[in-house]
């Protein structure tokens, strides 16, 4: 077994030193996240915006859970 440190900046730090970077398109991601969030914190609860503004926040977060599954099959 190695020991593997999960972190924060980086995606993990191998026992040697090595470290292995998150995915690149998982920052760019998490801006348009942030900003579709806001958007959606704007909009009147029960309006049509709201739902397109809601559906897009949650089309956001399958991408990145898609990133990040295929980040980590790529990995192992």
């Amino acid at each position: 077994m190695y020991p593997i440190d999960l972190g924060i900046t980086d995606f993990a730090t191998l026992d040697n030193g090595e470290k292995i970077k998150s995915p690149k398109p998982l920052k760019k991601r998490f801006k348009k996240l942030r900003k579709a969030q806001r958007n959606l914190s704007r909009k009147q609860k029960g309006s049509k915006r709201r739902e397109k503004a809601r559906l897009k926040v949650a089309k956001l977060h399958a991408k990145i859970k898609d990133i990040r599954t295929d980040f980590l099959h790529k990995l192992s």
